[in-house]
């Protein structure tokens, strides 16, 4: 099993699994001004963020940044402008941030190089910023299965958040 610090200054490190999440979507261009600017609209979307899990996804290379919401059972249909996809599970190494916001916020770069240091990166699954609650943020980073489970990916039953 691959060994990774438990803690580091910004906050705890640890691995956690979950399964795919079916959700909404909306794709922007990867650049802060770009998704600072998008987030409100996009939570302004919906009819209530109560409940919601709002994520974002970067996959490496494509120069995008999806801003998600795990689906909920009152979603019919997909709301105007909402793509579906489906945030990959799987295990994942965490760097949890909390903090006042905005200011937690401005860690999260720097939550993610902490994280590549020490991750053996899945780069096949993007890495994931998931904002819990106003200034608590988990940064997640894809990891391989610990050697010798490399085909092992959670399935039904498993733990179900990131």
């Amino acid at each position: 099993m691959t060994s990774y610090p438990t803690h580091h200054d910004l906050g705890r490190i640890d691995v956690t699994s979950f399964d795919d999440i079916p959700a909404l979507s909306r794709d922007v261009v990867l650049d802060i001004a770009t998704i600072r600017a998008a987030w409100p609209d996009f939570e302004g979307s919906f009819d209530s963020l109560q409940g919601r899990r709002m994520m974002g996804l970067v996959y490496g290379g494509n120069g995008l940044y999806r801003m998600a919401s795990a689906r909920l059972d009152r979603d019919h249909g997909s709301p105007t402008g909402h793509d579906e996809t489906m945030i990959p599970g799987g295990d994942y190494l965490r760097l949890r941030l909390r903090g006042d916001a905005p200011a937690v916020y401005g860690q999260i770069g720097r939550a993610f190089d902490v994280l590549f240091e020490h991750a053996e990166h899945d780069p096949g699954r993007p890495h994931i910023e998931y904002y819990r609650r106003e200034g608590e943020v988990d940064c997640l980073v894809p990891i391989y299965p610990p050697r010798g489970d490399r085909s092992a990916v959670p399935g039904p039953g498993s733990q179900t958040a990131p």
